[in-house]
């Protein structure tokens, strides 16, 4: 008893001593020293020091699901429009956990989700947008620095008295516009209408598509009409057995829009190749049979079907030739090339630009130079052609000298 009053004695002079040297003293730090213990608190989390409104934020990042016209996608449907809420729950779960998802979802964009049966192919469907939107503002993004270092350049050239000759400023030729060279290219079309060569493409294979690949399929044959008006010599391309309302003539009528209109110069029509050509002349061309085609011949019309079939490859071009009773044909690919990688179905721009180059010439070693150099051996040094006579190289000397040179070249460098 007596020793517990002795130090509540001492500790309450120390607790004065220190009140008074800390009033007295000058050093602003001493405050913080001898602070009472029993103002301090103790925390189990960080403490926000802002309003507690904060806890509640929400990203100003654009959903795809912000701004939806339920009419356009549901056409006024019950049992769709229960369907699409359950599509947004879905995708409002993938946007939260990370997964990659497009900021904006078209209408048919939409409708097309809304079509897939399972959530792994609708993951992948919304992660092919994702990309494609990444792709689009990545081209934007290089426009515009493009564009930036044009004009810093420009600026920062050394200025003259005299006049300035080149792009963006004086020059003494005359500027040809690209309205000026689409009308050119139209023109060698309608040309070609009249007296090119006809060629057939086959748009009967929409059911046998996924929705991936028939978009693939659009562009495809975007850019096989594109090549086509651009050659010295065109073809009069005929897209037969077309569906309007399917997606891929959706998809082409939406980057031509002008697709309709009765000058420009595309031909497409409903009807089936043995509705317009009598089945003598047709040939259809597909990887699938045995017949290889030797040369072109000019008073055959040729047939390429408008498929893409990176899922599941099937010989579906050699059941339907078959199912017409029309001649059959594929390109002699393994007697003029020695085959690397991938398959031998190649797209249907590629079967475009050798078709449009073996009709001049009737050359296969340079008709064959548009298919990719991933895909062969080797391009330059291997490429298969016409030695002294009428002999062909085979592919086992091919192999038999690629193996030869590379064991000299490996006892070289040792």
């Amino acid at each position: 008893m007596l020793i517990s009053r002795w130090s509540l004695r001492i500790f309450s002079k120390l607790a004065f001593r220190n009140k008074s040297l800390v009033e007295g003293s000058k050093c602003p730090y001493l405050l913080k020293l001898f602070e009472p213990v029993t103002s301090a608190s103790r925390y189990y989390c960080i403490k926000l020091e802002g309003p507690s409104d904060t806890l509640n934020y929400q990203s100003n990042t654009p959903k795809p699901f912000d701004d939806i016209d339920y009419d356009s996608i549901t056409g006024g449907d019950e049992e769709t429009l229960s369907k699409l809420k359950r599509l947004i729950l879905e995708i409002d779960l993938l946007y939260e956990s990370g997964e990659q998802v497009p900021s904006h979802l078209r209408v048919d964009q939409w409708q097309n989700l809304l079509q897939l049966s399972s959530r792994s192919s609708r993951m992948k469907h919304l992660k092919y947008l994702f990309l494609i939107e990444k792709k689009k503002e990545n081209r934007i993004v290089r426009k515009l620095e493009k564009r930036a270092e044009r004009i810093e350049r420009y600026e920062n050239e050394p200025k003259n008295n005299h006049i300035e000759y080149g792009l963006l400023r004086n020059s003494m030729f005359h500027r040809i516009y690209e309205k000026q060279m689409n009308s050119l290219y139209n023109y060698r079309l309608c040309e070609a209408m009249l007296y090119g060569q006809d060629i057939l493409i086959d748009c009967s294979y929409d059911g046998h598509m996924s929705l991936k690949e028939q978009t693939n399929c659009a562009k495809q044959l975007l850019l096989m009409w594109s090549y086509n008006r651009t050659h010295k010599d065109p073809f009069n391309i005929i897209f037969c057995n077309v569906d309007k309302e399917s997606t891929v003539f959706k998809g082409l009528s939406k980057t031509i829009p002008t697709i309709d209109d009765p000058t420009f110069p595309l031909n497409y029509t409903k009807k089936n190749y043995l509705d317009l050509y009598p089945r003598e002349k047709l040939v259809y061309l597909t990887p699938h049979c045995n017949e290889e085609l030797k040369e072109y011949n000019h008073d055959d019309v040729y047939i390429i079907g408008a498929m893409v079939d990176k899922m599941k490859v099937e010989p579906l071009s050699l059941a339907k030739a078959k199912r017409d009773k029309i001649r059959m044909a594929k390109l002699p690919l393994d007697l003029y090339l020695d085959w690397k990688q991938g398959t031998k179905n190649l797209t249907i721009n590629q079967m475009i630009m050798i078709m449009a180059d073996l009709k001049i010439d009737n050359n296969w070693v340079s008709a064959l130079k548009h298919i990719p150099k991933r895909k062969i051996l080797d391009v330059d040094g291997y490429q298969r052609g016409l030695v002294g006579s009428n002999h062909k190289i085979s592919a086992k000397r091919i192999r038999d000298d690629f193996r030869r040179n590379s064991v000299y070249n490996l006892l070289i460098k040792k």
